[in-house]
């Protein structure tokens, strides 16, 4: 979420309100000084080599793996992405109830192409609740690797288990809690809180131990580039290996768009670059449903907010807080919601965090609940807190990424909760790359921090599953001045585990011990309960563990015996993942990975086969590699652009439209 804090100019006042506003919205503003003329001809790709060092050709042309999604009690997204150059490609799934797929539930055949990126996503119905499922797909020849997913139970549910992730961020290194997840193999669903990319380019802070570069290395801010690195993350082994053994259900924060984004700007924006904030708005938001395995329900007041029912246990209210957000009123009321511990009198009715239909929307499924468990699942923080502002001596702040910029919203859904007697709301979040756990204060009767009494609701933030610390040196003072602070961790990452039963909701919340290195090795923080219809925080030995029964995790290599032989792959130096745009106008950007590192030049024929473009990039790394070429003097036609490694070809085929 957040960038590196800037130092507040001691000069004009006007400076000191410019550079405070700054970082609010926790921004360094990028000057893409290199945009266009990154990728025209002639502009080499990084020399630094990467850490995918091995594409495993054993699940192409499914690279990207498997997922599920969104599961309902009778429905689930299943999702993949076939790699290949033909215009447009059938693509066959099942779903079974046996890892082996001899008992088919459903079947069917669907195509995808360019337009979609060539992902695939069915909304596949008539399951069965609480079961476990597998699926997988067909094309080209080819089975992509099994899933495994499993739906929402009805009824008398005696426990539901979610692994709560946040922020992980590719270059600040390696995504060892989703591999951690996998082997556990005792949750039913994984919520991932948002910035499940990061858009923001190299930034050299973050990688250069680790060899953790993201690809494009600039800001990505159109279709392309946003394709690009949702690619690139994808292919991340421990990414995909998660999505295939568990449903997801991911919202965006402000990373899957630009940092601290609003509904009409965002400071890291630069429309001299980047063009308008409404286009970018749109494509990341295309991207984001071609690549995340969600329900696309015009239905919805927005693309985001819905609720998974579970049974009489729970309802998880899903909401999006980010991109239908106002901004500030003007400069002295960031300043003021900032700096004033009181922040009610510095918010206006016309600022909104939500929109007025999904609020509306909120408050209803908080009232018309009838489960057990309310909860309510976003991205940032819900709870009023301070903290130590580092700069001006170190005076007390509101953090204004969560619900402290829109207090008057976070009155609203209080009230709700208050005034209609609702009991046994937890409030799920992430965004801030702390783990915290707080009382929620009603503000009718008087909070008291040793008893819990005035709380009406608790909060679970999980960590960030790597990213940088947000609030450095801030633990003691976090404790001393924020009396519903029940747990905060500073300068750790990890994930946090929700168990759901009747009696309690409870968060064990894991440190993973490394991010410089492929490991496993994980600590054990602490654990926080509510108590059913006590609606506060308590400490607990942990972990917390109920007595379930999981199916095994399904293998990770596909089966491809017995079926007709498809294309040969395996073949060449070079494995184009894909290139983008396609049709393209002004330059194409290819993403591919070298068995070896090599020289590779790229040249571009017409369909009579004359060359009418070439470029010898040189040598190039071994692993994953991303680089463009300018198509912007050729006439509107088809063209076939060859990429040549010693004596091998690889081509594809693109179309060139102004």
């Amino acid at each position: 979420m957040h960038r590196d804090l800037m130092t507040l100019k001691n000069q004009l006042k006007i400076d000191v309100y410019l550079s405070i506003m700054k970082w609010l919205s926790s921004i360094v503003v990028i000057c893409i000084t290199i945009a266009m003329p990154l990728f025209v001809q002639g502009q080499p790709s990084t020399t630094y080599p990467n850490d995918r060092s091995v594409l495993d050709s054993t699940i192409q042309p499914f690279y990207h793996g498997v997922a599920s999604g969104d599961p309902l009690n009778d429905r689930v997204i299943i999702w993949t992405r076939v790699t290949t150059d033909l215009p447009s490609v059938e693509v066959k799934w099942k779903m079974a109830t046996d890892v082996n797929m001899q008992n088919i539930v459903a079947q069917g055949t669907t195509t995808t192409d360019t337009s979609r990126d060539y992902t695939v996503k069915v909304d596949v119905t008539g399951l069965q609740p609480g079961v476990h499922y597998y699926y997988e797909f067909e094309a080209l020849g080819r089975l992509s690797q099994r899933g495994r997913t499993k739906t929402m139970p009805t009824g008398d549910v005696s426990s539901l288990r979610l692994a709560l992730v946040s922020c992980s961020n590719y270059m600040f290194g390696y995504f060892n809690a989703y591999d951690v997840l996998k082997d556990r193999n005792d949750i039913d669903m994984v919520f991932h809180t948002g910035d499940y990319i990061y858009e923001d380019g190299f930034r050299p802070g973050g990688v250069d131990t680790i060899r953790r570069r993201v690809f494009p290395e600039i800001e990505a801010f159109d279709l392309s580039s946003y394709r690009l690195r949702y690619s690139w993350y994808r292919l991340d082994s421990s990414l995909r290996n998660l999505h295939q053994q568990y449903p997801f259900v991911v919202v965006w924060d402000d990373h899957e768009f630009a940092n601290d984004a609003f509904a009409d700007t965002s400071t890291a924006h630069n429309p001299a670059t980047q063009g308008s904030w409404a286009v970018r708005k749109a494509n990341a938001i295309r991207v984001f449903k071609e690549w995340i395995p969600m329900r696309e329900d015009t239905s919805r007041t927005n693309i985001i907010n819905f609720t998974q029912n579970v049974g009489g246990l729970a309802d998880i209210i899903y909401t999006e807080n980010r991109i239908e957000r106002s901004e500030f009123d003007n400069l002295q009321q960031g300043i003021d919601l900032t700096f004033q511990l009181e922040t009610l009198p510095y918010d206006t009715p016309n600022r909104t965090m939500h929109g007025k239909r999904q609020m509306d929307w909120m408050c209803e499924q908080l009232k018309q609940s009838q489960a057990r468990w309310k909860i309510l699942a976003n991205q940032v923080v819900f709870a009023s807190y301070i903290y130590r502002f580092p700069a001006l001596g170190g005076i007390p702040a509101h953090q204004l990424q969560g619900w402290d910029a829109n207090p008057l919203d976070r009155k609203r859904v209080i009230d709700t909760i208050v005034y209609n007697d609702i009991n046994n709301v937890v409030i799920l979040s992430g965004d801030i790359h702390q783990a915290i756990a707080f009382d929620i204060p009603g503000g009718v009767v008087p909070y008291n921090p040793t008893t819990g009494d005035g709380s009406v609701a608790v909060e679970f933030v999980c960590d960030a599953v790597s990213a940088g610390d947000v609030l450095p040196n801030n633990e003691s003072y976090m404790y001393q001045n924020n009396a519903n602070l029940k747990y905060f961790k500073a300068k750790s990452q990890g994930y946090s585990i929700i168990d759901i039963t009747p009696n309690s909701v409870c968060c064990d919340f894991w440190q993973i011990d490394s991010l410089a290195a492929v490991s496993r090795s994980e600590t054990f923080l602490a654990t926080f309960c509510t108590i059913k219809d006590q609606n506060r925080l308590k400490s607990y030995l942990g972990p917390t563990f109920t007595p379930r029964t999981f199916a095994p995790l399904v293998p990770y290599a596909p089966r491809n015996q017995g079926l007709p032989v498809g294309i040969k792959y395996n073949q060449q130096q070079v494995e184009l993942i894909g290139i983008y745009p396609n049709p393209a106008a002004d330059y194409i950007r290819f993403q591919y990975f070298m068995k070896e590192a090599d020289v590779l030049k790229v040249e571009v024929y017409n369909l009579q086969g004359k060359m009418v473009e070439s470029l010898d990039y040189g040598i190039r790394t071994r692993g994953l590699n991303e680089d463009a070429l300018s198509v912007s003097k050729l006439p509107n036609a088809e063209y076939i652009v060859v990429f040549r490694t010693g004596n091998q070809v690889t081509s594809r085929k693109f179309v060139k439209q102004q």
